[in-house]
């Protein structure tokens, strides 16, 4: 199918700043791969090759074009101007095609998300959005969808919840009649409404899991999905593994590696190349360490997303965190996880029938925590700042 799509991609994301530093956040890592590496390779899985990246910092891009321009063409196109609105218009002219994709890169889904929109599109020859359940939609857009799957009116960022209406997913597909509409309007909410008024917009809702990556925990929730999907244990013989390491999968290990003596991994777990698990340190599930993380002797970490270049100091606990690049968590550092109040959206874990709200800490890139630091549940560490609270 000869249809464009143009992938957004630019800023660091207020409510992520702390964590992404100056990078897009869909920069981020999850399980080795940029969160916008998922989108791409979603997108040309479903068979579509011709890519337009919108950001307003291409060099951050410029290695993904080279690494999938055997397969695909991806072109960078530098937004010129602010905000979503900014990103779409800045990639009007690029876009030939009665019909393009648009696709928000930050956030992540399987395929059959990306198929079902195309689907819709094959069936009816109209605009597709697709749309997600969720109980308050007042975190995003929102739809409500008549009796005959059209979207009959979009509220952008509604102040109320509204039981009847759908989340917007952050994945269309308009014609270019579009742009006319987005020019004429303030924002992208206002031109989606102006728009679905004149014209009937399929709805493809979706039920599976979606993840719109714009806060520090939502991290741990891809995490979650990513990590579940394995299901081998894959080591890089390049990978230097102990003899007395105990090793239950699924794991992946990448090259250069170092799993030290008497270290315990619990899969699903992803560790990164160059990254070293010290002596008798225990990884437990849904934890990737990225490229370069070193986590210290008799260090525990679970259920937590630590980025390149980070450090967790021996004897230290991480549950339920992010931690920015080349953050450096000291010795004797304990995050507490249990929540005493929800005021963050945290990770349910069931343990003997019981329900537990657990959220760890975010640590900003290139912050320090201090030695023997207890970080109370939900604590956020600013970048590039030293931590000292016991």
């Amino acid at each position: 199918m000869k249809l464009p799509v143009m992938i957004l991609a630019g800023g660091a994301g207020e409510r992520i700043r702390d964590i992404a530093d100056n990078k897009p956040k869909v920069m981020l890592k999850i399980a080795g791969k940029p969160i916008v590496e998922y989108v791409i390779e979603n997108i040309i899985n479903i068979g579509l090759n011709d890519i337009y990246i919108v950001t307003d910092k291409p060099n951050y891009f410029e290695d993904l074009s080279i690494k999938y321009g055997k397969i695909a063409r991806i072109d960078i196109i530098k937004q010129e101007l602010p905000e979503i609105r900014g990103a779409v218009l800045s990639a009007k002219d690029v876009i030939s095609q009665e019909y393009f994709m648009l696709v928000y890169g930050d956030i992540l889904a399987p395929k059959q998300f990306y198929s079902d929109v195309i689907d819709a599109f094959n069936v009816y020859s109209k605009p597709v959005m697709a749309l997600i359940p969720e109980e308050d939609v007042t975190s995003y857009g929102a739809a409500i969808v008549d009796s005959k799957g059209v979207v009959g009116k979009v509220v952008e960022k509604p102040k109320e919840v509204l039981p009847e209406a759908y989340a917007i997913g952050g994945l269309y597909i308009l014609n270019k009649d579009f742009f006319d509409v987005l020019e004429k309007s303030e924002d992208m909410g206002e031109a989606l409404s102006e728009y679905s008024s004149k014209r009937s917009i399929i709805a493809s809702i979706w039920s599976g899991w979606w993840i719109d990556v714009g806060y520090p925990w939502d991290l741990l929730k891809a995490i979650y999905f990513v990590l579940k999907g394995l299901d081998r244990t894959i080591i890089s013989p390049k990978a230097d593994i102990a003899s007395s390491a105990i090793i239950k999968g699924p794991v992946i290990v990448e090259d250069d590696a170092v799993i030290d003596e008497y270290s315990v991994i619990k899969g699903p777990v992803y560790i990164g190349k160059g990254a070293y698990v010290g002596n008798y340190a225990l990884i437990r599930e849904y934890v990737d360490l990225e490229r370069n993380v070193v986590v210290a002797a008799n260090a525990e970490v679970v259920w937590s997303c630590i980025q390149d270049k980070a450090t967790i100091g021996r004897n230290s606990y991480l549950g339920f965190s992010v931690v920015g690049e080349k953050a450096v968590i000291e010795p004797n550092v304990i995050t507490l996880t249990l929540l005493k109040s929800i005021k963050e959206k945290p990770i349910i874990v069931k343990r003997r029938g019981q329900e537990y709200a657990k959220l760890g800490a975010f640590i900003g890139a290139s912050s320090r925590v201090r030695a023997g630091t207890i970080l109370e549940a939900g604590t956020l560490v600013k970048k590039k700042t030293i931590y000292d609270k016991s």
